[in-house]
């Protein structure tokens, strides 16, 4: 018999100006305004301009939010888009993790290679706020149970309807706030060279999040994998790309 701690319960939901409000939305937006209140504050501490951060933001968001929708329509639920190509425009009908960090990704090229501003010298900064703003994010995941996994008598599962299940939102939130500390203490305490704090947050999250993929339940495959699995590999990867390029330009400085 499966036994789970958590009991299922309803996403929590409110209305505002005759406009339902549901917990996923509350927590998107506090967990996005804390990320850019904390990557200002990061980027002051280092002797950046934080006004740049608050010019990047809107883009950041935008671009995001249109590189979640696509990624899910076209790689996820490609069958919505064969039965009414007007889906993409409906940004509420899916989402997909790694569609925003693709979007966001290109949107960050654009907006600093137009403003002439070092991406090296912002990307840091814009990490220390990443891990909290995606802690927040996921734990209005888990109140509107959006990535349901594979049964299981876990004791963190949430005991669904129809049985316990791992919920992947809860995971998420739970190691992207370990993530936050880690990277934290490497910008603020160990006053690592640029690149090296966003290049290991890439590699630890894109590691995290492709063994964590293996535990969900419905999502669609290629190859054995999920498309966020490869768009993990690939994080991972990049990661492992910027620490290497921040080791090397921190010892040129000092030469």
């Amino acid at each position: 018999m499966m036994i789970a701690l958590i009991p299922y319960f309803e996403q929590p939901e409110t209305t505002l100006f005759g406009s339902r409000l549901q917990a996923w939305d509350v927590f998107v937006f506090l967990g996005f305004a804390l990320g850019v209140f904390i990557a200002a504050r990061a980027a002051r501490w280092k002797r950046r301009d934080p006004a740049v951060v608050l010019d990047y933001a809107p883009w950041v968001l935008l671009g995001g939010f249109a590189g979640a929708h696509l990624v899910h329509i076209f790689f996820y639920e490609p069958a919505l888009f064969q039965e009414n190509p007007w889906v993409v425009l409906y940004i509420w009908s899916g989402l997909s993790s790694f569609g925003g960090f693709l979007g966001a990704t290109l949107i960050t090229l654009v907006f600093f290679r137009r403003s002439n501003e070092s991406f090296w010298s912002y990307c840091d900064p814009l990490a220390v706020g990443m891990a909290p703003a995606w802690t927040v994010a996921r734990i209005g995941c888990f109140l509107a149970h959006d990535h349901k996994g594979v049964e299981s008598d876990f004791f963190l599962a949430v005991d669904f309807p129809l049985g316990p299940r791992h919920d992947l939102g809860l995971y998420e939130a739970g190691l992207s706030f370990l993530l936050s500390i880690v990277v934290a203490w490497l910008f603020f305490r160990k006053r690592s060279p640029d690149g090296t704090v966003a290049g290991t947050l890439c590699f630890l999250y894109g590691v995290v999040r492709f063994f964590l993929d293996f535990l969900r339940a419905h999502d669609a495959r290629y190859g054995g994998l999920t498309p966020a699995q490869y768009g993990a590999v690939v994080l991972a990867l990049l990661g492992l790309y910027m620490v290497a390029h921040g080791l090397r330009f921190g010892r040129e400085q000092k030469t």
